[in-house]
């Protein structure tokens, strides 16, 4: 019985705990909880677990009381200790609220993973939406080696909660581990197939390694001529390299295998409109923009392209979308400013000008800002000496 445990641990901690002097100690049942209260608050969780024992001795099976004391024993550290006090709730109350969880904080403390993801789902049963039990299921999960499931759980909780920032950082953790995963069961099982070649080349081109990069994706189409995506990581590599003719090459062939490929639309728009081919670049930014509305360079890419075949109403729309994405984008209204003396507008012209030489001022102050900062103080003369 949940009796008898209880006041056979209590009998044990009284006799290994030095007694508080009469004149101090309250005596009612509020004093007690009020004096366990206040040193919860003060962090004297010794002090708190000794006192929760005490009101234990006249209230052995109250859930509240026995909740509390598992709380401040993991305050402790004793986490052990903890998952016993909230066993002896979940005895009688197996869906006790809250408790599920904070026993499986505790098991996931002493790396019980299989048994924190169990007491967390008993939490859920009970509660579905509990977002915390939500978060450490997917932390034993992704610790006991279940990390697609615990993907899941974090994609499920970032659906309801899309700010939560713990959340979404595991994610990008969990993402990492989970492609890392697959790298090297790829590296075991196919070592020398082409799908292990083009993880090489994604590696070196992240790393910036843009030769090398270059050189394993040939590799990968020399064993694959027909591999879905290569011509267009291959491209993206020539377009960081800022190799044009490389670049355009590849993107191409992307563009045969996917017209609508956004990105792959998106740099060739780049190297077009760098080229001033300002009519073969609209469609192409267009197919961007529909992927990706909110992609503020591509509509000023656009409004340079509307603007260099002479539609001007059409360049306007484009580079005040962008302006609107980014208000502090000097570039478009650098552009506004042209286009609008075009326009014969002279007022907005004058107004973007102003807003140009504006934010040119502020890119100023923070750059003597930061060299202020990171310059080492001068140390000023002794003038008395």
């Amino acid at each position: 019985m949940m009796v008898n445990t209880t006041l056979a641990a209590l009998t044990l901690v009284i006799l290994a705990t030095p007694p508080v002097p009469a004149q101090t100690a309250p005596t009612s049942l509020d004093g007690l909880l009020s004096q366990a209260v206040e040193q919860e608050k003060s962090r004297d969780y010794a002090g708190a677990e000794r006192t929760y024992w005490q009101v234990l001795l006249r209230f052995p099976d109250d859930p509240e009381i026995l909740k509390r004391l598992g709380i401040v024993c993991q305050e402790e550290l004793k986490f052990k200790e903890s998952i016993k006090v909230f066993q002896e709730i979940l005895k009688r109350a197996p869906v006790y609220p809250g408790v599920n969880l904070l026993s499986g904080i505790s098991y996931y403390a002493l790396n019980r993973f299989d048994a924190s993801a169990e007491a967390m789902r008993k939490e859920l049963a009970a509660n579905p939406r509990d977002r915390q039990a939500r978060y450490y299921l997917a932390l034993a999960l992704h610790a006991s080696e279940h990390n697609v499931e615990a993907i899941q759980q974090l994609e499920s909780l970032l659906t309801d909660h899309p700010g939560d920032i713990p959340a979404l950082y595991q994610l990008a953790l969990f993402y990492k581990d989970g492609a890392q995963e697959a790298s090297d069961q790829i590296a075991k099982s196919a070592p020398d197939s082409e799908w292990y070649l083009a993880l090489r080349a994604q590696a070196f081109a992240d790393n910036g390694r843009l030769d090398e990069a270059i050189r394993q994706y040939k590799a990968v189409l020399t064993k694959n001529p027909v591999l879905p995506g290569i011509h267009f990581e291959l491209g993206q590599v020539y377009w960081k390299k800022k190799d044009a003719d490389g670049a355009l090459a590849e993107l191409k062939l992307a563009l045969q295998d996917d017209p609508n490929q956004p990105l792959a639309n998106f740099y060739l728009a780049d190297i077009l409109t760098t080229r001033k081919d300002y009519q073969q670049a609209i469609p192409h930014l267009q197919i961007t923009i529909a992927a990706y509305p909110k992609m503020t360079k591509a509509y000023f890419f656009l409004g340079k392209c509307y603007a260099g075949t002479g539609d001007l109403q059409q360049a306007l729309r484009a580079f005040q979308q962008a302006s609107e994405l980014d208000p502090k984008y000097q570039e478009v209204h650098y552009q506004l400013y042209r286009l609008y003396a075009r326009l014969n507008n002279k007022e907005e012209s004058q107004r973007h000008l102003e807003i140009v030489k504006r934010l040119q001022q502020e890119d100023s102050n923070e750059l003597r800002e930061s060299i202020e900062k990171s310059s080492p103080q001068q140390t000023k003369p002794n003038t008395n000496e």
